[in-house]
């Protein structure tokens, strides 16, 4: 059976990974303007990827993902 912790030990551990890609992400875009414009097109992709993976679950199992998340709490910009 899933538990609480279990989700969290798994979300913490994509965002340990999610950091170290946007270390890389920015060490390669300090490298020239061609490299800039691949990690912009590799960032587009997963994030694509990862939002519509999750509209695709939210549609399936009628129980949207999203629902309740509070962008602006989320501070993004």
């Amino acid at each position: 059976m899933v538990t609480i912790d279990m989700l969290r030990q798994k979300i913490q551990a994509a965002g340990k990974e999610i950091r170290e890609a946007v270390d890389m992400s920015i060490e390669l875009r300090r490298q020239s303007p061609e490299i800039k414009s691949e990690v912009v097109k590799v960032w587009e992709g997963f994030l694509g990827n990862f939002f519509g993976y999750i509209k695709q679950r939210s549609k399936e199992s009628k129980d949207n993902l999203l629902a309740g998340i509070s962008w602006t709490r989320l501070k993004l910009f």
